[in-house]
């Protein structure tokens, strides 16, 4: 079905493949359901759902920092009654990470297995709807362009911006004239967010400052931060497919982001990356051995070498290029 509109670098997957995946996938479900505590999902996004009125908080000791308009995507599950919801929504994390694999043409299995799925999983992080939201945007530029998909997968890719919100952006732009419906449509949802829930903008904001400022979760934030920013110049100048150009912005955002925790860098493991870069999938385990500062920082050595892998044929061009004037 999606078979025209996947990127040059997708990798096709066997029926073994799909059988394996998916048995790999239902038989982490089935551990989860035991042993996961859904942390993040009950303490922060049943929150958001239940209990609007703590927003102004966020100000003072930041509890979310994720955008409103999450609210009505998280309360399919939140309203089950018991610990439905937070099984659907493990559920509907897998899928989305699984979509996700199939479109950008991963390795499912290391995905799945990896330490960076493991602590989606735990905790119920939203890493799933980032990684979606990046999907519908690249769906949606292709001919012909869907905005109300681009403004669907803009919005899932908003909820947690250094997943995939910069690559989705890319995305936006490449979708013709037709992109402004879409940032009309959103913007709209961002300014009735507002109107609803107050200015949570600004809450976010002054919570953030300290949240950042006072170097929280230092152990497990891989963050370059803004010494970072220079790598976008080649991830938006250098002649680049739009498909290693989508991967270059996404690798880029995610050192960039001030705050990166090492479980955001699932997104990358969608991509039809080289298998010796899956390493990082796992080295997240190691945290008795490495120690957690090097185990877990040590994750944005995969962002800057799946930039180095995509770089390095250009610069071996450029270098042959050069050598040959010279002769």
């Amino acid at each position: 079905m999606f078979e025209s509109l996947l990127p040059p670098m997708h990798r096709q997957w066997s029926r073994r493949e799909w059988v394996l995946t998916l048995a790999v996938a239902v038989g982490l479900w089935v551990i989860y359901a035991f042993i996961g505590p859904g942390i993040d999902y009950y303490g922060a996004y049943t929150w958001m759902v239940n209990n609007p009125e703590m927003y102004p908080l966020n100000a003072q000791r930041p509890w979310t920092l994720n955008p409103t308009w999450m609210v009505p995507f998280m309360a399919p599950f939140i309203t089950l009654p018991g610990r439905a919801g937070y099984l659907a929504f493990m559920a509907a994390t897998l899928a989305m990470m699984i979509f996700g694999a199939y479109v950008f043409g991963g390795r499912p299995i290391p995905l799945l297995l990896s330490a960076q799925m493991w602590w989606v999983l735990w905790w119920g992080q939203l890493e799933g709807w980032g990684v979606l939201g990046l999907v519908l945007c690249w769906l949606a530029m292709q001919q012909p362009v869907s905005w109300g998909w681009m403004f669907l997968g803009l919005t899932m890719a908003s909820f947690k911006p250094q997943v995939s919100f910069i690559p989705a952006l890319f995305a936006w732009w490449q979708s013709g004239q037709r992109r402004w419906a879409s940032a009309a449509l959103l913007l709209g949802v961002a300014l009735l967010s507002v109107l609803i829930w107050g200015p949570w903008p600004l809450w976010y904001w002054q919570g953030l400052q300290g949240f950042v400022g006072d170097q929280h979760a230092g152990p497990w934030n891989a963050s370059l931060g803004w010494v970072a920013l220079p790598l976008f110049v080649p991830a938006l100048g250098l002649p680049l497919r739009r498909d290693q150009r989508l991967l270059a912005l996404t690798a880029t955002a995610l050192l960039v982001s001030p705050y990166l925790p090492y479980y955001s860098t699932i997104v990358l493991l969608c991509f039809n990356l080289p298998v010796w870069l899956y390493v990082f999938a796992f080295t997240g385990y190691l945290t008795d051995l490495l120690g957690t500062r090097l185990a877990w920082n040590a994750l944005a050595l995969l962002p800057l070498l799946t930039l180095a892998w995509l770089y390095f044929p250009l610069a071996q061009r450029a270098w042959q290029r050069w050598k040959d004037r010279r002769s």
